[in-house]
């Protein structure tokens, strides 16, 4: 904490990442010794003792292959395991074990491999960019950049889409005068043709630019 002319306030302090690229953090989780693991724009994770780096967590070594293709956007720690997920719409499990010992030597890079994983996406491969998850009663939902809420359930992993909206503003509407249904038009490109009594997507297309 700071005194300032405002009144108190609190002080941050940036991680050194040295030889690593820096990154914006989105997901982080603290582990009990103090160290803390966060996610990295690139898809890795870090482990930090302090300030300091003190693994760079990787899937190979070697190749410096990222455990996520895009940003981590979630860390969550459940049953002795670290649980990731991110803009490639995979859902990743760690054990705590084998990140609570990484320890770089020569190369910051350590390897570790998930424990089980999966892919939230619709049937035709349309990905969600997982941005937030929530525990249920024997389910995960799924907070997606697209627009879309999605259920996971824990034992069998299989996932399904709940909810389908725009993902930004919805910039104009038209309502049918001869049914219950409307169309709206999306500052994410999206037309939507909805079913408004039954809250359903009947028909949507993508533009981009």
């Amino acid at each position: 904490m700071a005194q300032t002319f405002t009144g108190l306030k609190l002080q941050g302090e940036i991680a050194k990442f040295g030889a690593l690229e820096m990154s914006n953090v989105s997901g982080y989780h603290e582990l009990p010794d103090g160290k803390v693991l966060s996610g990295t724009e690139q898809g890795n994770m870090i482990l930090w003792e302090g300030n300091l780096v003190k693994a760079h967590l990787v899937l190979d070594q070697e190749l410096k292959t990222p455990l996520h293709n895009g940003m981590v956007e979630v860390i969550l720690f459940e049953d002795d395991q670290f649980i990731s997920a991110g803009h490639d719409g995979y859902i990743k499990w760690w054990s705590l074990a084998e990140i609570d010992e990484a320890e770089a030597d020569e190369e910051l890079e350590v390897s570790i491999q998930p424990t089980k994983q999966c892919h939230v996406q619709t049937e035709d491969g349309d990905y969600a960019q997982i941005m937030n998850m929530v525990r249920g009663d024997g389910f995960w939902l799924i907070q997606d950049f697209k627009g879309r809420l999605w259920k996971l359930d824990c034992e069998t992993l299989k996932s399904s889409m709940v909810l389908d909206f725009h993902s930004g503003r919805i910039n104009d509407m038209a309502v049918s005068d001869c049914g219950n249904m409307c169309t709206t038009v999306g500052e994410d490109g999206n037309i939507k043709f909805w079913d408004y009594v039954k809250g359903e997507t009947i028909a949507q297309k993508q533009f981009n630019g």
